[in-house]
């Protein structure tokens, strides 16, 4: 097995770890921690997209969104690919609130003040069609 397709096997192997920590964290009321958890489910499912077709992006956010558009776009159908890209977007400005105080509107807020249970319930779906996704395309080149 190449290096790469390794790196793909070990990401999407996390990604599953971390999507079952972030399953466990919501029905703990563990809301932060469910979205940090969801997010690295997400970030690492795509990362093991991307290993399959040797692309290695070092970097989150925006950087990982467009390399993913690019590379994905020939994998996954519109739909999934919108929706992988806009899970990218969307987790990535909750992880930072998920675990550190932030300011917003003058005011400083923890992450159990700004996550509420729709938006944790939301990441936690949105991780679960994300790894989904990755496992039918890592499947799809040979890779249990």
């Amino acid at each position: 097995m190449s290096i790469y397709r390794e790196f793909a096997r070990r990401f999407l192997e996390e990604a599953l770890l971390d999507l079952g920590r972030a399953e466990r964290a919501l029905g703990e009321g563990d809301l932060p921690l469910a979205v940090f958890m969801a997010q690295q489910a997400v970030e690492k499912a795509v990362r093991a997209m991307l290993e399959v077709h040797r692309v290695w992006v070092r970097n989150h956010g925006a950087e990982l969104a467009n390399e993913s558009a690019r590379v994905l776009a020939g994998e996954l159908g519109p739909d999934e690919l919108d929706f992988v890209v806009e899970s990218l977007g969307l987790l990535t400005e909750w992880y930072t609130r998920s675990r550190y105080p932030t300011l917003v509107g003058g005011r400083v807020y923890g992450p159990r003040d700004l996550i509420t249970g729709d938006v944790a319930r939301d990441a936690v779906g949105r991780a679960r069609r994300v790894t989904d996704i990755a496992r039918r395309v890592l499947a799809r080149h040979g890779i249990d």
